[in-house]
């Protein structure tokens, strides 16, 4: 099973269409950036303006839990799942195709679902076998 190429699912899967399946609704906007509620701290007070989006930029801040990152680590942070596995579901939920890295070499079944589970500085800290 050849691995997930995670800078085309970077591409592919935009900050858009996972602030909606969220229900990320923004309180107040200016240009490209959006306010509003956190949807990984599930925050739900009526002014709250916590979490920021750049939809340029494909970012996203949360104020009060200080986390951040793309829209990939917007829906690990919401599922609380692991990046691989987010981008399986992403693509499942959003009818996309899983954008695999061309098969080079023999990756063994075990590692690729154990990489799955654990976090990303793990996985690239893995040795090659």
């Amino acid at each position: 099973m050849p691995g997930i190429d995670f800078r085309a699912a970077r591409a592919r899967l935009r900050l858009g269409e996972v602030l909606d399946l969220v229900g990320f609704v923004p309180r107040s906007r200016c240009g490209d950036q959006l306010r509003g509620p956190c949807p990984v701290q599930r925050s739900r007070a009526p002014g709250s303006r916590s979490f920021a989006v750049h939809r340029g930029k494909g970012v996203w801040h949360c104020f009060s839990g200080g986390a951040g990152g793309n829209t990939l680590d917007l829906w690990a942070a919401v599922t609380r799942q692991r990046v691989p596995a987010v981008v399986l579901d992403l693509c499942q939920r959003l009818g996309r195709d899983v954008p695999w890295l061309p098969r080079t070499r023999t990756v063994p079944a075990a590692r690729v679902a154990a990489a799955a589970r654990m976090p990303a500085q793990e996985i690239r800290s893995m040795p090659d076998q």
